[in-house]
Protein backbone atom coordinates (compact mmCIF):
# COMPACT_ATOMS: atom_id res chain seq x y z
CA UNK A 1 0.00 0.00 0.00
CA UNK A 2 1.62 3.02 -0.94
CA UNK A 3 0.01 6.78 -1.79
CA UNK A 4 1.50 6.60 -4.95
CA UNK A 5 3.66 4.37 -7.21
CA UNK A 6 5.65 5.87 -10.20
CA UNK A 7 6.42 3.97 -13.05
CA UNK A 8 9.37 4.37 -14.60
CA UNK A 9 12.58 5.76 -13.28
CA UNK A 10 14.08 8.44 -15.86
CA UNK A 11 14.32 11.80 -16.21
CA UNK A 12 10.43 12.35 -15.65
CA UNK A 13 10.12 9.61 -13.32
CA UNK A 14 13.24 11.06 -10.80
CA UNK A 15 11.74 14.75 -11.40
CA UNK A 16 8.16 13.36 -9.91
CA UNK A 17 10.05 11.89 -6.70
CA UNK A 18 12.37 14.85 -5.79
CA UNK A 19 9.13 16.97 -6.17
CA UNK A 20 7.05 14.34 -3.84
CA UNK A 21 10.12 14.58 -1.27
CA UNK A 22 10.20 17.98 -1.42
CA UNK A 23 6.01 18.49 -0.79
CA UNK A 24 6.77 16.32 1.81
CA UNK A 25 5.12 12.99 0.36
CA UNK A 26 7.16 9.87 1.08
CA UNK A 27 4.98 7.14 0.57
CA UNK A 28 5.88 6.35 -2.87
CA UNK A 29 7.74 3.65 -4.39
CA UNK A 30 9.06 3.97 -8.41
CA UNK A 31 8.48 0.66 -10.38
CA UNK A 32 11.41 0.25 -13.24
CA UNK A 33 12.13 -3.05 -15.43
CA UNK A 34 15.79 -1.59 -15.60
CA UNK A 35 18.48 -2.89 -12.88
CA UNK A 36 19.23 1.01 -12.49
CA UNK A 37 17.92 4.62 -12.63
CA UNK A 38 18.19 6.43 -16.44
CA UNK A 39 15.40 5.63 -18.42
CA UNK A 40 16.63 6.37 -21.97
CA UNK A 41 19.93 7.55 -21.07
CA UNK A 42 20.69 3.74 -19.31
CA UNK A 43 18.96 2.13 -22.38
CA UNK A 44 21.00 4.57 -24.91
CA UNK A 45 24.45 3.48 -24.87
CA UNK A 46 25.15 3.23 -28.48
CA UNK A 47 28.72 4.42 -29.27
CA UNK A 48 28.43 8.46 -29.54
CA UNK A 49 25.00 9.05 -27.62
CA UNK A 50 24.65 12.30 -26.61
CA UNK A 51 22.00 14.66 -25.63
CA UNK A 52 21.17 17.50 -28.76
CA UNK A 53 20.01 20.51 -26.77
CA UNK A 54 23.00 22.37 -24.47
CA UNK A 55 23.75 20.21 -21.00
CA UNK A 56 23.03 23.30 -18.95
CA UNK A 57 19.14 23.44 -20.01
CA UNK A 58 19.59 19.67 -20.20
CA UNK A 59 19.45 19.78 -16.26
CA UNK A 60 16.81 20.10 -13.51
CA UNK A 61 16.59 23.97 -12.32
CA UNK A 62 16.28 22.58 -8.55
CA UNK A 63 19.94 21.08 -9.49
CA UNK A 64 22.06 22.68 -11.71
CA UNK A 65 24.99 20.78 -12.49
CA UNK A 66 28.96 21.54 -12.32
CA UNK A 67 30.47 18.91 -13.26
CA UNK A 68 29.38 18.60 -17.25
CA UNK A 69 32.18 17.95 -19.07
CA UNK A 70 31.26 19.24 -22.34
CA UNK A 71 28.36 21.45 -23.85
CA UNK A 72 26.16 18.53 -25.07
CA UNK A 73 26.51 15.85 -22.70
CA UNK A 74 27.60 12.77 -23.04
CA UNK A 75 24.92 9.42 -22.29
CA UNK A 76 27.06 8.37 -19.52
CA UNK A 77 27.33 11.67 -17.78
CA UNK A 78 23.38 12.52 -17.67
CA UNK A 79 22.81 9.33 -16.53
CA UNK A 80 26.11 9.87 -13.87
CA UNK A 81 23.90 13.21 -13.14
CA UNK A 82 20.76 11.17 -12.24
CA UNK A 83 22.31 9.33 -10.00
CA UNK A 84 23.72 12.14 -8.03
CA UNK A 85 20.59 13.77 -8.09
CA UNK A 86 18.43 10.78 -6.61
CA UNK A 87 21.19 10.24 -3.97
CA UNK A 88 20.90 13.48 -3.15
CA UNK A 89 17.42 13.78 -2.72
CA UNK A 90 17.03 9.99 -1.33
CA UNK A 91 15.38 8.97 -3.85
CA UNK A 92 16.89 5.30 -4.87
CA UNK A 93 15.89 3.95 -1.39
CA UNK A 94 12.30 4.41 -3.43
CA UNK A 95 13.30 2.54 -6.08
CA UNK A 96 12.23 -1.15 -7.12
CA UNK A 97 14.24 -1.92 -9.74
CA UNK A 98 13.91 -4.99 -12.28
CA UNK A 99 10.62 -5.46 -12.04
CA UNK A 100 7.68 -4.87 -15.15
CA UNK A 101 4.44 -3.79 -14.09
CA UNK A 102 2.34 -5.96 -16.45
CA UNK A 103 -1.19 -4.57 -15.48
CA UNK A 104 -2.88 -1.73 -14.06
CA UNK A 105 -6.70 -1.41 -12.89
CA UNK A 106 -8.54 1.18 -11.25
CA UNK A 107 -10.69 0.30 -8.49
CA UNK A 108 -13.73 2.72 -8.85
CA UNK A 109 -14.87 1.50 -5.08
CA UNK A 110 -11.72 2.11 -2.65
CA UNK A 111 -10.49 4.87 -5.89
CA UNK A 112 -7.06 2.91 -5.41
CA UNK A 113 -5.23 1.71 -8.45
CA UNK A 114 -4.20 -1.64 -8.28
CA UNK A 115 -1.27 -2.56 -9.81
CA UNK A 116 0.77 -5.95 -10.56
CA UNK A 117 4.56 -6.66 -11.76
CA UNK A 118 5.64 -9.85 -13.71
CA UNK A 119 7.49 -10.99 -10.21
CA UNK A 120 4.38 -11.47 -8.58
CA UNK A 121 3.94 -7.82 -6.71
CA UNK A 122 0.73 -6.74 -6.07
CA UNK A 123 0.76 -2.50 -5.31
CA UNK A 124 -1.91 -0.52 -4.22
CA UNK A 125 -1.41 2.94 -4.57
CA UNK A 126 -4.16 6.01 -4.40
CA UNK A 127 -2.07 7.98 -7.65
CA UNK A 128 -0.37 6.01 -10.42
CA UNK A 129 1.63 8.37 -12.17
CA UNK A 130 2.48 6.63 -15.94
CA UNK A 131 6.45 8.10 -16.24
CA UNK A 132 7.49 5.95 -19.16
CA UNK A 133 8.09 8.91 -21.84
CA UNK A 134 7.91 8.96 -25.31
CA UNK A 135 11.10 7.52 -25.90
CA UNK A 136 10.86 4.08 -24.14
CA UNK A 137 9.46 1.01 -26.69
CA UNK A 138 12.28 0.46 -29.20
CA UNK A 139 10.76 0.45 -32.98
CA UNK A 140 12.08 -2.11 -35.00
CA UNK A 141 12.48 -1.54 -38.71
CA UNK A 142 9.43 -3.53 -40.52
CA UNK A 143 12.11 -6.01 -43.07
CA UNK A 144 10.83 -8.94 -44.71
CA UNK A 145 13.34 -11.46 -43.45
CA UNK A 146 14.52 -9.53 -40.63
CA UNK A 147 14.31 -12.42 -38.30
CA UNK A 148 16.21 -14.50 -40.35
CA UNK A 149 19.26 -12.30 -40.75
CA UNK A 150 22.44 -15.02 -39.83
CA UNK A 151 24.53 -11.88 -38.39
CA UNK A 152 24.27 -9.68 -35.21
CA UNK A 153 21.34 -7.59 -34.98
CA UNK A 154 21.12 -4.18 -33.14
CA UNK A 155 18.92 -1.44 -31.92
CA UNK A 156 20.35 1.57 -30.78
CA UNK A 157 18.21 1.31 -27.69
CA UNK A 158 19.37 -2.25 -26.44
CA UNK A 159 22.93 -1.89 -27.66
CA UNK A 160 24.94 -4.61 -26.97
CA UNK A 161 28.86 -3.73 -26.76
CA UNK A 162 30.01 -7.46 -26.89
CA UNK A 163 28.95 -7.89 -30.30
CA UNK A 164 32.64 -6.91 -32.11
CA UNK A 165 32.39 -4.17 -35.34
CA UNK A 166 36.26 -3.84 -35.62
CA UNK A 167 37.28 -5.23 -39.30
CA UNK A 168 33.35 -6.19 -39.88
CA UNK A 169 30.99 -5.30 -42.82
CA UNK A 170 27.94 -3.04 -41.35
CA UNK A 171 24.73 -1.80 -42.30
CA UNK A 172 23.04 1.08 -40.59
CA UNK A 173 19.72 1.54 -41.05
CA UNK A 174 17.86 4.73 -40.63
CA UNK A 175 18.99 8.31 -40.48
CA UNK A 176 17.93 10.05 -37.69
CA UNK A 177 19.26 11.55 -34.52
CA UNK A 178 20.47 8.78 -33.31
CA UNK A 179 22.05 7.35 -36.82
CA UNK A 180 23.39 10.51 -37.10
CA UNK A 181 25.64 9.80 -33.35
CA UNK A 182 26.79 6.72 -34.21
CA UNK A 183 27.40 6.49 -37.73
CA UNK A 184 31.02 8.14 -37.06
CA UNK A 185 32.19 5.59 -34.07
CA UNK A 186 30.69 2.73 -36.05
CA UNK A 187 32.89 4.07 -39.33
CA UNK A 188 36.00 4.42 -36.94
CA UNK A 189 35.93 0.48 -36.42
CA UNK A 190 34.32 -1.34 -39.24
CA UNK A 191 35.60 -1.87 -42.21
CA UNK A 192 33.23 -1.05 -44.60
CA UNK A 193 29.28 0.68 -43.51
CA UNK A 194 26.46 0.90 -45.75
CA UNK A 195 23.95 4.08 -44.63
CA UNK A 196 20.32 3.29 -45.56
CA UNK A 197 18.49 6.30 -45.96
CA UNK A 198 14.68 7.23 -46.43
CA UNK A 199 14.90 10.51 -46.29
CA UNK A 200 16.95 13.27 -46.50
CA UNK A 201 17.23 15.21 -42.94
CA UNK A 202 18.01 18.82 -42.21
CA UNK A 203 21.49 19.11 -40.10
CA UNK A 204 22.40 22.16 -38.20
CA UNK A 205 26.44 22.29 -36.76
CA UNK A 206 26.49 21.35 -33.34
CA UNK A 207 28.27 24.03 -31.13
CA UNK A 208 29.70 21.67 -28.77
CA UNK A 209 32.84 22.77 -26.86
CA UNK A 210 34.57 20.79 -24.26
CA UNK A 211 34.11 22.33 -20.65
CA UNK A 212 37.73 23.85 -18.82
CA UNK A 213 38.09 24.40 -15.33
CA UNK A 214 37.34 28.69 -15.88
CA UNK A 215 33.64 26.81 -16.49
CA UNK A 216 33.30 24.47 -13.79
CA UNK A 217 34.27 27.40 -11.36
CA UNK A 218 32.03 29.48 -12.34
CA UNK A 219 28.91 27.01 -12.43
CA UNK A 220 29.33 26.89 -8.88
CA UNK A 221 28.14 30.19 -8.70
CA UNK A 222 24.24 30.36 -8.88
CA UNK A 223 23.81 33.57 -10.70
CA UNK A 224 26.07 32.38 -13.19
CA UNK A 225 24.32 29.28 -13.59
CA UNK A 226 21.12 30.59 -13.91
CA UNK A 227 22.74 33.34 -16.37
CA UNK A 228 23.76 30.62 -18.67
CA UNK A 229 20.30 28.40 -18.51
CA UNK A 230 18.60 31.86 -19.14
CA UNK A 231 20.79 32.09 -22.35
CA UNK A 232 20.41 28.75 -24.09
CA UNK A 233 16.63 28.81 -22.88
CA UNK A 234 16.36 32.13 -25.49
CA UNK A 235 18.14 30.78 -27.28
CA UNK A 236 16.78 27.73 -28.59
CA UNK A 237 13.16 29.54 -28.27
CA UNK A 238 14.44 32.00 -30.74
CA UNK A 239 15.26 28.60 -33.05
CA UNK A 240 11.21 27.70 -32.21
CA UNK A 241 9.95 30.49 -34.93
CA UNK A 242 12.40 28.63 -37.47
CA UNK A 243 9.49 26.61 -37.54
CA UNK A 244 7.23 28.94 -38.97
CA UNK A 245 7.07 30.07 -42.98
CA UNK A 246 8.38 32.97 -43.13
CA UNK A 247 9.91 34.02 -40.14
CA UNK A 248 13.78 35.74 -40.16
CA UNK A 249 14.51 32.40 -37.82
CA UNK A 250 13.64 30.24 -40.52
CA UNK A 251 15.59 32.09 -42.81
CA UNK A 252 18.77 31.92 -40.97
CA UNK A 253 18.44 28.23 -40.00
CA UNK A 254 17.91 26.95 -43.36
CA UNK A 255 21.19 28.69 -45.05
CA UNK A 256 23.18 27.70 -41.95
CA UNK A 257 21.91 24.05 -42.64
CA UNK A 258 22.50 24.20 -46.52
CA UNK A 259 25.98 26.26 -45.92
CA UNK A 260 27.38 23.34 -43.40
CA UNK A 261 26.34 20.57 -46.02
CA UNK A 262 28.37 22.27 -48.96
CA UNK A 263 30.89 22.75 -46.61
CA UNK A 264 31.25 19.28 -45.44
CA UNK A 265 30.19 17.05 -48.60
CA UNK A 266 32.22 18.64 -51.56
CA UNK A 267 30.77 15.63 -53.98
CA UNK A 268 28.18 17.37 -56.23
CA UNK A 269 26.02 14.09 -56.76
CA UNK A 270 26.28 12.84 -52.69
CA UNK A 271 25.69 16.53 -51.57
CA UNK A 272 21.99 15.81 -53.65
CA UNK A 273 20.83 12.85 -52.20
CA UNK A 274 21.47 14.35 -49.08
CA UNK A 275 19.98 17.93 -49.55
CA UNK A 276 15.70 17.51 -47.85
CA UNK A 277 13.21 17.42 -49.42
CA UNK A 278 10.31 18.72 -47.44
CA UNK A 279 10.51 22.00 -44.93
CA UNK A 280 12.95 22.22 -41.98
CA UNK A 281 11.60 21.44 -39.00
CA UNK A 282 9.33 18.66 -40.39
CA UNK A 283 11.19 15.63 -39.06
CA UNK A 284 13.33 16.31 -36.20
CA UNK A 285 16.57 18.71 -36.72
CA UNK A 286 20.13 16.89 -36.55
CA UNK A 287 22.99 18.74 -35.08
CA UNK A 288 26.03 17.14 -35.96
CA UNK A 289 29.81 18.20 -37.04
CA UNK A 290 30.89 14.65 -37.60
CA UNK A 291 27.64 13.04 -39.85
CA UNK A 292 28.54 14.00 -43.33
CA UNK A 293 32.18 13.72 -42.78
CA UNK A 294 31.61 9.70 -42.13
CA UNK A 295 28.98 9.41 -45.11
CA UNK A 296 32.05 11.04 -47.36
CA UNK A 297 34.42 8.72 -46.25
CA UNK A 298 35.34 5.64 -48.99
CA UNK A 299 34.62 2.54 -46.63
CA UNK A 300 31.09 4.34 -45.94
CA UNK A 301 28.25 3.88 -48.83
CA UNK A 302 25.06 6.25 -48.33
CA UNK A 303 22.25 3.68 -49.84
CA UNK A 304 19.11 4.92 -50.61
CA UNK A 305 17.48 2.46 -52.39
CA UNK A 306 14.35 0.95 -50.51
CA UNK A 307 15.02 -1.93 -48.23
CA UNK A 308 12.97 -5.04 -50.06
CA UNK A 309 13.65 -7.94 -47.41
CA UNK A 310 16.99 -9.31 -45.71
CA UNK A 311 18.42 -12.46 -46.62
CA UNK A 312 20.81 -14.62 -44.14
CA UNK A 313 23.88 -13.17 -45.40
CA UNK A 314 22.45 -9.29 -45.74
CA UNK A 315 20.15 -7.15 -47.43
CA UNK A 316 18.20 -6.61 -50.46
CA UNK A 317 17.43 -3.17 -52.15
CA UNK A 318 14.45 -2.72 -54.83
CA UNK A 319 16.99 -2.10 -57.61
CA UNK A 320 17.89 -6.36 -57.21
CA UNK A 321 21.15 -5.46 -55.55
CA UNK A 322 21.90 -8.00 -52.31
CA UNK A 323 24.76 -6.62 -50.18
CA UNK A 324 26.15 -8.32 -47.59
CA UNK A 325 26.46 -7.68 -43.59
CA UNK A 326 27.70 -8.75 -40.48
CA UNK A 327 25.80 -6.93 -38.54
CA UNK A 328 22.49 -4.75 -38.70
CA UNK A 329 22.47 -1.73 -37.22
CA UNK A 330 18.72 -0.53 -36.76
CA UNK A 331 18.48 2.94 -35.70
CA UNK A 332 15.03 3.27 -36.34
CA UNK A 333 13.68 4.83 -33.07
CA UNK A 334 10.98 4.52 -30.80
CA UNK A 335 7.14 3.37 -30.98
CA UNK A 336 5.66 6.90 -29.87
CA UNK A 337 2.40 5.81 -30.63
CA UNK A 338 2.25 2.95 -28.55
CA UNK A 339 4.81 3.79 -26.17
CA UNK A 340 3.07 2.52 -23.14
CA UNK A 341 2.47 -1.21 -23.41
CA UNK A 342 1.45 -1.89 -20.12
CA UNK A 343 -2.50 -3.01 -20.34
CA UNK A 344 -4.13 0.23 -18.07
CA UNK A 345 -7.92 -0.03 -17.47
CA UNK A 346 -10.09 2.90 -15.87
CA UNK A 347 -13.23 3.13 -15.01
CA UNK A 348 -16.10 1.08 -17.07
CA UNK A 349 -13.43 -1.65 -17.94
CA UNK A 350 -12.01 0.61 -20.43
CA UNK A 351 -8.21 0.05 -21.31
CA UNK A 352 -5.84 2.75 -21.93
CA UNK A 353 -5.11 1.10 -25.32
CA UNK A 354 -9.05 1.45 -26.12
CA UNK A 355 -9.14 4.97 -25.46
CA UNK A 356 -6.07 5.68 -27.91
CA UNK A 357 -7.22 3.37 -30.27
CA UNK A 358 -7.12 6.55 -32.42
CA UNK A 359 -3.99 7.74 -31.31
CA UNK A 360 -2.68 8.84 -28.17
CA UNK A 361 -4.66 11.91 -26.39
CA UNK A 362 -4.54 13.60 -23.24
CA UNK A 363 -5.68 17.19 -21.44
CA UNK A 364 -1.92 19.07 -21.73
CA UNK A 365 -0.33 15.52 -21.79
CA UNK A 366 -1.07 15.01 -18.07
CA UNK A 367 -4.53 13.89 -17.70
CA UNK A 368 -6.79 11.19 -19.88
CA UNK A 369 -10.65 10.87 -19.25
CA UNK A 370 -11.98 8.33 -17.32
CA UNK A 371 -8.92 7.19 -15.69
CA UNK A 372 -8.73 8.12 -12.18
CA UNK A 373 -5.34 9.62 -10.39
CA UNK A 374 -3.46 8.89 -13.59
CA UNK A 375 -1.13 11.06 -13.83
CA UNK A 376 1.09 11.00 -17.53
CA UNK A 377 5.02 12.50 -17.37
CA UNK A 378 5.64 13.85 -20.90
CA UNK A 379 2.07 12.70 -22.30
CA UNK A 380 0.52 12.83 -25.48
CA UNK A 381 1.92 16.65 -27.43
CA UNK A 382 4.36 17.31 -25.05
CA UNK A 383 7.08 16.74 -27.09
CA UNK A 384 9.34 19.43 -28.83
CA UNK A 385 11.44 19.85 -32.08
CA UNK A 386 13.92 22.62 -30.39
CA UNK A 387 14.47 22.43 -26.25
CA UNK A 388 14.86 20.18 -23.55
CA UNK A 389 12.17 18.29 -22.37
CA UNK A 390 12.71 19.10 -18.83
CA UNK A 391 11.03 22.39 -19.51
CA UNK A 392 7.87 20.59 -20.06
CA UNK A 393 8.57 18.23 -17.07
CA UNK A 394 8.73 20.66 -13.87
CA UNK A 395 5.43 22.14 -14.54
CA UNK A 396 3.65 18.59 -14.85
CA UNK A 397 5.46 17.83 -11.63
CA UNK A 398 4.20 20.94 -9.99
CA UNK A 399 0.53 20.46 -11.47
CA UNK A 400 0.45 16.51 -10.31
CA UNK A 401 0.90 17.81 -6.93
CA UNK A 402 -1.38 20.33 -6.95
CA UNK A 403 -4.22 17.30 -8.38
CA UNK A 404 -3.43 15.44 -5.18
CA UNK A 405 -3.59 18.23 -2.58
CA UNK A 406 -7.03 18.74 -4.38
CA UNK A 407 -8.04 15.58 -3.94
CA UNK A 408 -7.19 16.02 0.11
CA UNK A 409 -8.79 19.46 0.14
CA UNK A 410 -12.31 17.84 -1.10
CA UNK A 411 -12.14 14.99 0.60
CA UNK A 412 -12.58 12.27 -1.89
CA UNK A 413 -11.05 9.16 -3.14
CA UNK A 414 -10.50 10.31 -6.77
CA UNK A 415 -10.54 13.12 -9.69
CA UNK A 416 -10.48 13.01 -13.43
CA UNK A 417 -10.49 15.31 -15.96
CA UNK A 418 -13.89 15.43 -18.01
CA UNK A 419 -13.88 14.10 -21.42
CA UNK A 420 -15.50 17.32 -22.50
CA UNK A 421 -12.20 19.25 -21.62
CA UNK A 422 -9.78 16.54 -23.00
CA UNK A 423 -11.90 17.11 -26.36
CA UNK A 424 -12.02 20.74 -26.93
CA UNK A 425 -8.22 20.57 -25.73
CA UNK A 426 -7.04 17.86 -28.43
CA UNK A 427 -9.50 19.59 -30.94
CA UNK A 428 -7.72 22.88 -30.49
CA UNK A 429 -4.51 21.24 -30.99
CA UNK A 430 -5.92 19.49 -33.87
CA UNK A 431 -6.87 22.86 -35.73
CA UNK A 432 -3.21 24.48 -34.72
CA UNK A 433 -1.22 21.81 -36.09
CA UNK A 434 -3.12 21.36 -39.30
CA UNK A 435 -1.49 23.20 -42.36
CA UNK A 436 1.67 23.22 -39.46
CA UNK A 437 5.31 22.03 -41.06
CA UNK A 438 4.64 18.96 -38.69
CA UNK A 439 1.67 18.02 -41.27
CA UNK A 440 4.37 18.50 -43.89
CA UNK A 441 5.97 14.87 -44.02
CA UNK A 442 6.11 11.53 -42.75
CA UNK A 443 7.68 11.83 -39.18
CA UNK A 444 7.23 10.38 -35.53
CA UNK A 445 5.45 13.53 -34.45
CA UNK A 446 2.50 12.19 -36.37
CA UNK A 447 0.04 8.87 -36.19
CA UNK A 448 -0.69 6.56 -38.89
CA UNK A 449 -4.19 8.69 -39.82
CA UNK A 450 -1.79 12.13 -40.21
CA UNK A 451 -2.78 13.43 -36.48
CA UNK A 452 0.11 14.92 -35.21
CA UNK A 453 0.19 13.23 -31.43
CA UNK A 454 3.55 14.20 -30.29
CA UNK A 455 4.77 17.61 -30.88
CA UNK A 456 4.02 20.93 -29.08
CA UNK A 457 1.88 23.68 -31.14
CA UNK A 458 3.33 26.45 -29.54
CA UNK A 459 6.79 28.03 -27.48
CA UNK A 460 7.67 26.48 -24.00
CA UNK A 461 6.50 29.21 -21.95
CA UNK A 462 2.62 29.00 -23.41
CA UNK A 463 2.55 25.33 -22.32
CA UNK A 464 4.06 26.19 -18.78
CA UNK A 465 1.19 28.79 -18.43
CA UNK A 466 -1.82 26.72 -19.55
CA UNK A 467 -0.43 24.58 -16.89
CA UNK A 468 -0.07 26.69 -13.91
CA UNK A 469 -3.52 28.02 -14.71
CA UNK A 470 -5.17 24.25 -14.86
CA UNK A 471 -3.48 23.69 -11.29
CA UNK A 472 -5.51 26.22 -9.45
CA UNK A 473 -8.89 25.70 -7.17
CA UNK A 474 -11.15 26.93 -9.73
CA UNK A 475 -9.88 25.50 -12.87
CA UNK A 476 -10.65 21.49 -11.14
CA UNK A 477 -13.76 22.39 -9.98
CA UNK A 478 -14.54 23.43 -13.63
CA UNK A 479 -12.97 21.17 -15.90
CA UNK A 480 -12.33 17.81 -13.36
CA UNK A 481 -15.07 15.27 -12.13
CA UNK A 482 -14.26 14.30 -8.38
CA UNK A 483 -15.50 10.73 -7.06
Amino acid sequence: MHEVVILGAGMSGLAMAVGLKAAGRHDFVIVEQSAGLGGTWWDNRYPGAHVDVPAPLYSFSFAPNPHWSRRFASAAEIQAYMQRVAETHGVLAHCRFGRRLVDARFDAGTGRWRLQTDRGDLFVARHFVCSTGPLSVPRWPSIEGLEGFAGARLHSARWDATVPLAGKRVAVIGTGSTASQLLAPVAREAAQVSLFQRTANWVLPRLDRRYGAPDALLARLPPWAAAVRAFWYHVLEWGRRGFDEGSAARRAMQRAALAHLHRQVREPSLRARLTPAYPLGCKRIIYANDYFPAIAQPHVELVTEAIERATPGGLVTADGRERAFDVLVCATGFDVQHSVTLPITGTGGRTLAEAWAAGPEAHLGLAVAGFPNLWLMLGPNTATGHTSTLLFVEPGVRFVLRAMAERERRGVRWLAVREGVMRRFNDELAGRLAGSVWSACRSWYRAPDGRITAIWPGFTREYVRRVQAQGRAEAFARDYEFG
